[in-house]
């Protein structure tokens, strides 16, 4: 279940966290091989996937426009005319596997089953309230009974917010008795693909979260650390008011979050486009031409960039000096090395970014139409608030 409908009621305020007790250990290195499944997603190093959550066939067009390639649910049960529509227009798809579904397995659009949403968060008890989640034994039941009923397909697993937010009041009763780390290590042995969200700028509700980005890059981490070793890891990216009427991201807010949760480790976005305020709609992004700008020139750019972002990452390439947490992450192909970092603290800064290995003279800043220079192996560069600089060295 997504934000939206019934959370406000049920919250209670922590103006008075210690912020500093969201922050997770830093991550590096790339995990080990994932597991390959015949119709599962692309494996090719030129597919990075771009998700969008819960929409439908009929906004195939307009999403594959933006440079989305995969759907991630779907309101109703899958058709055949629905599948069809998102193979002409070159759109995979993650969906329930119910008996509608099922039915169709053969088709080539269907490349992962979706297990039940946010099991981490209390249920609906069917009577208009909500009662417990669901425990790590019974999330790796049901995946065992979805594997048995396609060995061919990977399950897809999307938590809430408390992989990011320890304190958050939605876990029910007896999640709220587990730790987090103790939950997620236990619960993600019930999938093949992992994800989570927390959206921070539309947040109202809770202080501890509002306008802290950096949830995004922490919760990555944590998921790294918590799911068995190779387990792909995605992150679900805000992109409108959600229930907030008065705050929604910035482009440069979903830009900051997309390249922190990469460069912290994920290996799929997946866009949350619904809104509830004004009024609900499906695909409320499409309100907003800045932000589809911005997505669309974010997803050409990690398309573009994928052949890298798919590859293996270089431990202890970079060292980075700075006052404020720069997350970086490094990747090499041939002779081009890219190295992209993010701010992820609030508050501006200057970093001092050394690289080991023989470096040019100059590195082209991706996107920015401007160099810098290296001396001694090493340059400086300026870092605004959650700000993102993606770095080309190249051997002359």
């Amino acid at each position: 279940m997504r934000p939206g409908c019934d959370w406000a009621a049920r919250l209670a305020l922590a103006a008075h966290l210690v912020a500093a007790a969201l922050v997770g250990p830093a991550v590096t290195g790339a995990g080990a091989e994932t597991r390959i499944f015949p119709n599962g997603l692309p494996t090719d190093r030129g597919f990075f996937p771009i998700g969008v959550w819960m929409q439908q066939p009929e906004n195939a067009a307009a999403f594959k426009a933006m440079g989305i390639n995969t759907f991630v649910g779907l309101w109703h049960p899958p058709t055949a005319e629905g599948l069809a529509l998102l193979e002409v227009h070159g759109l995979h798809l993650i969906v329930e596997q119910g008996p509608e579904a099922l039915a169709l397995k053969a088709s080539p659009v269907i490349r992962a089953w979706m297990h039940v949403d946010e099991p981490d968060n209390a249920q609906a008890d069917g009577k208009g309230g909500f009662g417990d989640c669901l425990l790590p034994e019974a999330i790796v039941q049901r995946y065992q009974e979805m594997r048995t009923l396609d060995t061919t397909r990977p399950v897809y697993l999307g938590f809430g917010q408390a992989v990011a937010n320890p304190y958050w009041f939605g876990r029910g009763r007896k999640c709220s008795a587990i730790t987090p780390e103790e939950y997620y290590r236990a619960a993600s042995k019930g999938t093949d693909i992992v994800g989570f969200d927390v959206y921070p700028v539309a947040e109202a509700r809770q202080p501890h979260v509002m306008g802290r980005l950096q949830l995004v890059g922490q919760g990555v981490r944590n998921l790294k650390r918590w799911a068995p070793p190779g387990t792909p890891v995605w992150a679900d990216i805000e992109t409108t008011h959600i229930n907030n009427p008065v705050r929604r991201p910035t482009p440069k807010e979903v830009a900051s979050e997309v390249w922190m949760a990469i460069v912290n480790g994920a290996t799929g976005i997946d866009y949350f486009v619904h809104e509830w305020r004004p009024s609900f709609r499906e695909d409320g992004v499409f309100r907003y031409p800045d932000v589809v700008a911005e997505i669309r020139r974010l997803n050409a750019q990690i398309q573009d960039l994928a052949p890298f972002l798919n590859g293996p990452t270089i431990d202890n390439e970079v060292t980075v000096d700075a006052r404020a947490e720069i997350a970086h992450m490094v990747k090499r192909a041939g002779d081009t090395t890219y190295v992209f970092a993010v701010n992820m603290e609030k508050r501006p800064t200057r970093a001092r970014i050394a690289v080991r290995s023989e470096a040019p003279a100059r590195a082209v800043v991706v996107g920015e139409n401007r160099t810098v220079n290296l001396v001694d192996g090493a340059f400086e560069d300026r870092f605004g608030e959650y700000e993102v600089h993606i770095y080309r060295l190249r051997s002359e």
